[in-house]
């Protein structure tokens, strides 16, 4: 694991990790068009719905949970803006610093997401895009008490003075209510009734974006 690290920091650092990976991925890429967009998006495509909604909204912020290895978040910092991400697993979350421990525009932040969230929020006062990923998924990632924190993470959100954000979720496909997810009918419904947001699902991401006016 360490090897690969650093194997992956060097390709950063030389600016070659993104467009090599984006590469190495195109016979999946591939395979999800040719299923006709079945499934889970591949990681490069999820990074460009995630930079189309930047650019769209013209944020400047970006904020997620979930950090695990950096991918979406060095792909995202790579364009200058500033970045919060918070990752439960220590061990991670010390790998992440070591591999971004040059870049300015990136804060990193150890615990669990439903408890740090909030005070964030209240730190903040312009519109910023959240890309909501927190949760357990075996392996070397980490749980808390409930293996989803996004529950408390869209209530802190939704309850922000600011109405403007972008909200990004991935991992529909999850939201069966099982393993602490709430079922996604019943999710969508809650973000309706709250009113601000227009909410839809593709490409497995759920995606609420500011209501005009």
């Amino acid at each position: 694991m360490r090897a690969k690290i650093k194997i992956k920091q060097l390709l950063f650092n030389a600016g070659l990790w993104y467009p090599l990976n984006r590469l190495r991925r195109i016979p999946e890429i591939l395979r999800w068009f040719r299923t006709g967009h079945s499934g889970a998006a591949p990681h490069p495509v999820k990074m460009l719905v995630v930079e189309s909604y930047l650019k769209k909204f013209r944020l400047d912020y970006f904020l997620e949970t979930g950090t695990y290895l950096g991918e979406t978040l060095g792909y995202i910092a790579r364009r200058g803006l500033q970045c919060i991400s918070i990752e439960l697993s220590p061990e991670l979350c010390r790998q992440a610093q070591i591999r971004f421990k040059h870049c300015k525009n990136i804060k990193l932040f150890q615990g669990d997401s439903s408890q740090i969230l909030p005070g964030l929020l209240g730190q903040i006062n312009k519109p910023v895009l959240f890309w909501l990923d927190g949760h357990y998924s075996g392996g070397i990632t980490a749980t808390a008490e409930t293996h989803t924190p996004i529950n408390a993470e869209l209530k802190a959100i939704l309850g922000h003075p600011v109405k403007q954000h972008v909200i990004l979720i991935d991992d529909a496909h999850c939201f069966d209510g099982t393993n602490d997810y709430p079922y996604l009918d019943d999710l969508l419904r809650l973000i309706r009734e709250d009113g601000c947001y227009s909410v839809e699902v593709s490409m497995d991401i759920i995606r609420l974006t500011p209501k005009k006016g």
